[in-house]
């Protein structure tokens, strides 16, 4: 036998234990040591194997890493019942028998190398999937990066123009497109906040009473000018039984609405967009009812039917291209429907269109002053502040006077402190409605700042007015004191219907 082909620990163990004279005309010794030699070969390869796996990031693959985990503990054990095999081997003045505890040895190292055989293939193949997933990772971060820099192209571009031209045709002009820009981009960020925040199960569903039927009219109508655009007419078909007043989430119900009829608006030329609420069942003061978001558009293939639900995927690269778009939009729908306890399915054929449809049991409400109260408080047209007083805790100059010109519009009150330790001594000095207190700051940050303010007043409303995305650092807030949060860059109507909260509350 040569002793080179041997593994390394093997030897060690051959020398302390065998003399070299016993390995000498003893085919049966030799076969068994060869059979523990390739086992300790393939318990190499597992481990190479398991560092690859450990470099796999998605929890898909948990359970199989796991599995090699308690695997490799067992070896443990294998290692040393292969020691003490060895010992009996050379008992007895140094004469060899074949022992039934050998045999069984073997025989569980032979089922032992099938067992590994296939842990191989299972994390080869997780290897493969962890590949294909960081390629669609990939071309979903060029998606995002030419969506990103595209309208900013247009920002960067049309401020210089209006620089230069310097005419008040051209100011009306190209501020819209500004606006658009502006727009497209407030909306990627959105979603990619979303997407995060979904992912990360920090998503809490709210119980507010609202009209149904009021809601998806809204929706129609704020996206009808982009439906013109591409030359198509939204239609709103609801059913004369339909329970229109529930108790759920409007927000998130908006956005799966809105999410799918933009998608519809953007795969459609010339056609017609369908919003159609369908009453299926009233029983025990729930309504079950099926909403479709239908359109005449180009349609999807039936091979990509299991990919657009995918995070990071569109039916094809070249969809992202030709229509944009960074294939979240689908994945976030899916997901909030699941919170809601429903599913995504559709219908679709090439070149005539596509059927989106989801069914929903949302508990009934009743047309009242919450409903009135729910409307006023998330009408899309902002309201008037007047005389609400609000410290405005902020470092940033640009940002500043940005937030000072918009409530000034609301007539807001507004004081500012440029950071946090000047914010608490104004607290103190003054009487506030509102503190809208940045997190990030240079001597005082939003965080120490509100847990001092907290420490003397438990019910003065603190809102987080930040650029800090990360969850971890809006738990912390929340968990000191923070009542909510709006993330910067911010749409000021949101922060209208946040500050109109606290108004109708003084």
């Amino acid at each position: 036998m040569d002793k080179k082909s041997i593994h390394r620990h093997l030897n060690r163990q051959i020398d302390k234990y065998l003399s070299e004279g016993s390995l000498q005309n003893t085919p049966d010794l030799i076969a068994f040591i060869d059979v523990i030699n390739q086992t300790y070969l393939n318990y190499e390869k597992d481990a190479e194997l398991f560092e690859q796996s450990a470099s796999l990031n998605d929890k898909e693959y948990f359970e199989i890493n796991q599995r090699l985990k308690d695997e490799l503990a067992k070896k443990e054990l294998f290692q040393f019942k292969l020691i003490e095999a060895i010992r009996q081997l050379t008992q007895n003045d140094k004469k060899l028998h074949v022992e039934s505890n050998v045999l069984d040895l073997i025989d569980i190292l032979n089922k032992e190398i099938e067992i590994k055989k296939d842990y191989q293939e299972q994390l080869n193949q997780a290897k493969i999937n962890a590949e294909l997933a960081n390629e669609a990772k990939t071309e979903f971060l060029s998606i995002m990066s030419h969506e990103i820099r595209t309208p900013l192209n247009a920002i960067i571009g049309l401020i210089y123009i209006m620089e230069k031209e310097n005419s008040l045709e051209s100011f009306h002009e190209n501020i819209d497109v500004l606006k658009l820009s502006a727009q497209n981009l407030f909306l990627l960020i959105n979603d990619i906040l979303d997407f995060n925040k979904i992912e990360a199960g920090k998503v809490d569903l709210e119980k507010t009473p609202f009209d149904f039927k009021n809601l998806v009219q809204q929706i129609a109508r704020s996206l009808q000018a982009r439906a013109s655009e591409n030359m198509n007419v939204i239609e709103v078909i609801v059913d004369e039984d339909f329970e229109t007043h529930l108790v759920s989430d409007p927000l998130r119900i908006n956005q799966i609405i809105t999410n799918l009829v933009s998608n519809a608006i953007k795969f459609t030329q010339d056609g017609i967009i369908k919003i159609k609420l369908s009453q299926i069942a009233v029983v025990d003061n729930y309504s079950t009812f099926k909403v479709e978001i239908i359109d005449t558009g180009i349609g999807i293939d039936r091979k990509k039917f299991q990919t657009i639900f995918q995070k990071f995927a569109q039916a094809e690269t070249k969809t992202s291209r030709q229509f944009g778009g960074t294939g979240l939009g689908l994945v976030i729908t899916k997901k909030l429907l699941n919170l809601l306890d429903s599913d995504i399915e559709f219908d679709s054929e090439i070149g005539k269109g596509t059927n989106f449809y989801f069914t929903l049991r949302i508990q009934i409400g009743n047309k009242s002053h919450d409903h009135e109260a729910y409307e006023l408080l998330h009408s899309q047209s902002e309201v008037n502040l007047h005389g609400l007083k609000v410290l405005l805790v902020e470092d940033n100059l640009i940002n500043i006077k940005i937030a000072q010109k918009i409530m000034g519009h609301w007539g807001v009150d507004v004081d500012v402190a440029e950071n946090g330790k000047i914010g608490v001594e104004k607290y103190h000095q003054n009487d506030y409605d509102v503190i809208l207190m940045d997190l990030s700051m240079p001597i005082m940050d939003g965080y120490e700042a509100t847990t001092i303010i907290r420490t003397e007043d438990k019910l003065i409303p603190i809102v987080a007015l930040t650029a800090s995305a990360s969850f971890g650092y809006l738990d912390r807030a929340l968990q000191i004191g923070i009542n909510e949060y709006i993330i910067k860059p911010f749409n000021p109507k949101e922060l209208n219907m946040k500050l109109r909260k606290y108004y109708t509350n003084r």
